[in-house]
């Protein structure tokens, strides 16, 4: 009887190490998995803020690309125009030589 109660004795000892080995195992795991979760929920954030940078910037140039084209477009109308000028005062200038040749 003395032998079976040592007997259970080591077995509590035993299974109460490795619970109290368990424990610790786990708890070390599941701070190590915070860690990793706080790291990668930081990383996250940062590449949404890169992301939204990256949003600003492009909204930003789309407006200017579209400021250049209307910039552009009044260049375009104010060199036609100029064109049309230069044609008619071509014309007029042609019309003139040709009546002081005629005289």
């Amino acid at each position: 009887m003395e032998k079976r109660r040592e007997i259970e004795s080591k077995m509590m000892k035993t299974t109460m190490m490795k619970t109290a080995a368990m424990v610790l195992g786990l708890g070390l795991l599941a701070g190590c998995a915070t860690t990793d979760m706080s790291k990668m929920e930081a990383d996250v954030a940062n590449a949404q803020a890169a992301a939204d940078a990256a949003m600003k910037a492009a909204k930003e140039a789309q407006l200017d690309a579209a400021t250049a084209q209307g910039t552009a477009d009044a260049a375009m109308k104010a060199a036609n125009a100029a064109s049309d000028a230069a044609d008619a005062c071509n014309e007029k200038c042609g019309r003139m030589s040709e009546k002081a040749m005629a005289k």
